[in-house]
């Protein structure tokens, strides 16, 4: 059941947002694929590998990234000026 607010009520309310509709399942606790991915491209990311949208929107942040693939379903980047990677 819903709880109704009266107008005018100045109380803070949390902001309730849609959910993702995709064909990309994010399950972080139980897809090591997807943690594989996001740990792939979070280091890519650090060590300066630029990423861009279909239409060549650059990608700053890893969740723009990330939605950038659930929606467009691949993205492009460009690892020329990016630093080698950590040795494991």
């Amino acid at each position: 059941m819903a709880h109704q607010i009266p107008y005018g009520n100045s109380t803070p309310q949390l902001a309730v947002q849609a959910p993702l509709v995709s064909d990309m399942q994010l399950d972080f606790r139980t897809s090591y694929e997807t943690l594989f991915l996001l740990a792939e491209l979070s280091d890519a990311m650090k060590r300066g590998v630029r990423h861009y949208k279909l239409d060549g929107t650059p990608l700053t942040r890893l969740n723009t990234v990330v939605q950038a693939l659930i929606f467009e379903g691949e993205i492009f980047f460009d690892d020329a000026t990016s630093a080698a990677p950590a040795g494991h």
